[in-house]
């Protein structure tokens, strides 16, 4: 059976992206500071140890190698059900970080984003370390977590120190602001909160996402169950792989215009 107009249109302007998300990819490369006297330039010194400006670039460079997973596979005429939506997820993750320290025109705000952010990577690292303390290490082992331990608490508690609030990372916050920065309909903006709860539970392997985009068949009446087909279809995956794009885009956008000096 050949596509329809609507699976082809929302393949065509998936593989669209591909210009971009390769230029992006290119950049990602190499490390770019910002000018002197630029906006991030003055975020940066905020905690120089982790510069604002490259937790940044990497938020902005995950989300563009999600992207492009996901547009191999549809080059590769392979879409996925559910695995698809957990790459999306990603990329949206990526882009809205960005986008969301980013957009502020406030450098105080911007700063706390930053370091809320980083905060919350050094707190999982946290976890990861208090993992590894019930394994069985050798000593040397042992004497260089108990050092990187020491290590992480000290930053822990500057970014603490630097921090005006008391906040912590949400990424449905975090999300629904950049959403709200970057698109101006409504519609957009509903459709992309929506999406990011229902990937939850692809990423989370809870299969209520699979029953909205499954096509049901009649009900057994002896049991009451009827089977659900769901497969991989085009106009589901561009929708959060367009929205995404439309997010890393912004955030280049951003960050370029926070790197350059006044």
């Amino acid at each position: 059976m050949g596509m329809t107009d609507s699976q082809r249109e929302a393949i065509t302007q998936m593989l669209a992206t591909a210009e971009d998300l390769d230029r992006w990819r290119v950049r990602a490369r190499e490390i770019e500071r910002p000018e002197r006297g630029s906006d991030l330039a003055q975020d940066d010194q905020i905690f120089e140890r982790m510069p604002i400006s490259e937790v940044v670039r990497y938020s902005l460079a995950s989300s563009g190698e999600h992207l492009r997973l996901a547009l191999d596979a549809v080059r590769a005429k392979q879409l996925y059900p559910s695995s698809h939506f957990t790459v999306l997820r990603g990329a949206l993750v990526g882009a809205s970080q960005a986008v969301w320290v980013l957009a502020p025109d406030e450098r105080g705000t911007r700063r706390d984003r930053g370091l809320t952010v980083i905060a919350e990577m050094y707190a999982q690292m946290d976890k990861y370390y208090k993992f590894l303390e019930t394994t069985d290490l050798k000593a040397n082992d042992q004497t260089q977590l108990r050092e990187q331990q020491l290590w992480l608490a000290e930053r822990s508690a500057q970014v603490a120190a630097r921090k005006t609030t008391r906040a912590t990372l949400n990424l449905t916050d975090v999300i629904g602001s950049a959403v709200d920065t970057t698109f101006r309909d409504r519609g957009s903006r509903e459709a992309l909160r929506g999406l990011w709860r229902e990937m939850s539970a692809d990423a989370h392997v809870l299969g209520w996402s699979m029953f909205q985009r499954a096509v049901f068949g009649p009900v057994d009446r002896r049991t009451g169950l009827g089977e659900a087909k769901a497969g991989g279809e085009p106009e589901l995956v561009a929708e959060p792989f367009l929205g995404s794009y439309r997010l890393l885009k912004r955030g280049w956008s951003l960050f370029d215009q926070r790197c350059e000096a006044r």
